[in-house]
């Protein structure tokens, strides 16, 4: 079973927002997603920087060269 769930950080333990469906004790696999605002932030940050830009452009030329397969047109 997968579920999402969001979660606080606070003394050292993640405390759910929201009570979870879980037996006492139960161990779980938790996987750490950086919060939506902070890839903005930095997406933000990123575009505002010229070589970020540059980098962007010769990106996107290297892809005007690539077929729908990904193949280099002869």
């Amino acid at each position: 079973m997968t579920t999402s769930i969001e979660a606080v950080y606070e003394h050292g333990v993640l405390r759910p927002i929201k009570p979870l469906k879980l037996a006492e004790g139960a161990r779980v696999a938790i996987v750490l997603l950086e919060p939506v605002e902070a890839k903005l932030n930095a997406t933000r940050e990123a575009v505002g920087d010229p070589l970020f830009i540059a980098d962007l452009r010769e990106l996107a030329e290297d892809f005007k060269y690539v077929d729908a397969e990904g193949e280099i047109p002869q």
